[in-house]
């Protein structure tokens, strides 16, 4: 199964990327490894999480990668991971 990103979770992930810079500079961050890592076995269907619908109506599947949680759906032989969200914002789902 392939894997791709919504310009949404792309936004997301540099977005986290440029706040644990500012935060802990010169510590590398391995943020895009885990989320990689995590996609791949998602893409693999190790498993699952739980069905949500987002605010926007929207069915969708999260999985935990703290202080993340990532938000995919599984289409047509794709994985598409639309959302890499901090879980102390305010909630996407309903």
């Amino acid at each position: 199964m392939k894997i791709r990103f919504a310009k949404q979770a792309a936004k997301d992930i540099q977005a986290a990327l440029a706040f644990w810079r500012e935060r802990q500079p010169g510590v590398p961050s391995n943020l895009v490894e885990e989320v990689i890592g995590l996609a791949e076995r998602l893409a693999r269907e190790e498993f699952d999480g739980p069905e949500q619908r987002l605010k926007t109506g929207m069915i969708v599947r999260s999985w935990p990668l703290p202080p993340y949680r990532l938000f995919y759906r599984r289409r047509e032989g794709v994985l598409e991971v639309l959302r890499v969200y901090h879980q102390a914002r305010r909630p996407l789902v309903r």
